[in-house]
């Protein structure tokens, strides 16, 4: 049976709802809508006046406007905030602090594998099929090169797309972290080229700069980030959302890395009978520098 806790974590949270009805909202509501999110969470733990304030509206269009969003109240809008504070803190270093609820290691592992396979089947049932397949399309088309950037926590999702892009594709890069770097490498962009783009919140960003600077050139964006309200998604040309809850002080990233399986092993099913000789070669490689024991 579900409890009411798991009830809210499936509900729709805030950052959901400003973005499936942010067409209808007026002036004054976007204008309250883009400051939220600016500033979230911070902007929901005030009161409504101090959020007209800051907005220049009345304190009415506020509670207005998230009625419009379904709350029953603008303490309701707090509460849920503050549950997601709780759960999904900035920092491992502030989820810490957060108080034991005194449960045995055994109980501690069932959660953790309940919430991984809830964060597997959330991520995947948000698929569609067809962003897969143009995904995948646009992987595998021989146009411009392919540049993959994951910074801190989301590197070794970066380092797994493009080891394994890299069986598959030509002119899969790697873009090494720093800004000097990044800008070094990113200096002979042209519209053909494409940047799979991977970042979780807290957001990297050298991960958006490099996104939005393909995007100015006209490229296209596959980015893997954790809510449609990321600073990665407005330079998406492809976007693939993760769900990151863990019963852990860190994120957890077990969704991010099945998802990434699903697409190299689309590409490589796509380049099958390219890839052979590839293969073969690479293990003359492996063989020539020790890559392996046996």
């Amino acid at each position: 049976m579900s409890t009411a806790t798991d009830l809210a974590a499936d509900a729709p949270t805030l950052l959901d709802r400003l973005e499936s009805g942010r067409e209808a909202l007026t002036a004054r509501e976007t204008e309250i809508a883009r400051y939220v999110i600016a500033h979230y969470p911070e902007s929901c733990l005030d009161s409504a006046s101090a959020m007209a304030r800051a907005t220049g509206v009345s304190a009415a269009t506020v509670v207005r406007l998230f009625a419009k969003l379904g709350y029953a109240s603008f303490q309701e809008v707090q509460q849920e905030v503050r549950r997601e504070v709780s759960r999904k803190l900035h920092s491992p270093a502030e989820r810490v602090r957060l108080p034991e609820d005194g449960v045995s290691q055994g109980e501690i592992t069932a959660r953790t594998l309940e919430t991984e396979i809830d964060n597997i089947r959330a991520t995947f049932a948000a698929l569609s099929d067809r962003e897969i397949e143009a995904i995948v399309a646009r992987l595998c088309a021989g146009r411009g090169r392919i540049y993959v950037i994951g910074e801190k926590n989301s590197f070794p999702i970066a380092y797994y797309i493009q080891t394994h892009l890299n069986l598959c594709l030509p002119d899969v890069t790697l873009l090494e972290t720093g800004e000097a770097r990044i800008a070094d490498r990113l200096l002979w962009l042209t519209p053909d080229d494409l940047l799979i783009a991977i970042s979780i919140r807290r957001y990297s960003p050298n991960t958006t700069r490099a996104a939005a600077s393909l995007r100015e050139l006209g490229g296209d964006v596959i980015a893997l980030t954790d809510s449609p309200l990321s600073p990665l998604c407005p330079y998406a040309t492809h976007r693939l959302l993760i769900e990151t809850r863990s019963q852990s002080v860190f994120d957890s990233f077990t969704a991010a890395m099945s998802l990434s399986g699903l697409i190299v092993g689309a590409v490589a099913r796509r380049r099958r009978e390219a890839m052979l000789e590839i293969l073969r070669r690479g293990e003359r490689l492996y063989e020539t520098f020790g890559t392996f024991l046996g």
